[in-house]
């Protein structure tokens, strides 16, 4: 095809041909993949908030078991507490992996949504 083009008021004539997407000349290729080695990667750890040291309890129900003391070593998302509520038990664990420092609550006893349940150091 040829189309006449127009640039700062000269006219010039050129030929225009469609070419398919993958051959379109004057693209740059995209990069090449490089392997980035094992020896340099490393997992980075799990960022503790300040409010990850207080775990709450996510919904008002009774305490129906304590799981865990305090001074014991607990892992992510580890059971310390069982709560029932609406005929349902609720099994609240850490948002980090710590050691208990305190529990605050005790079999039979009722809490509300966002009371503190145990603290880690």
């Amino acid at each position: 095809m040829r189309l006449r083009i127009r640039v700062e008021e000269s006219d010039y004539d050129v030929d225009v041909e469609f070419l398919d997407d993958d051959s379109s000349p004057g693209l740059v290729p995209p990069a090449a993949k490089v392997r980035i080695p094992e020896s340099v990667i490393r997992k980075r750890p799990a960022q503790k908030l300040a409010e990850d040291r207080f775990c709450k309890s996510p919904i008002a129900g009774r305490v129906t078991a304590v799981l865990a003391a305090a001074g014991k070593q607990v892992s992510k998302d580890e059971h310390v507490v069982l709560i029932e509520a609406m005929k349902m038990e609720i099994k609240v664990g850490p948002e980090v992996g710590g050691v208990i420092e305190a529990i605050f609550v005790c079999p039979g006893e009722t809490v509300k949504a966002g009371q503190v349940l145990f603290e880690l150091s």
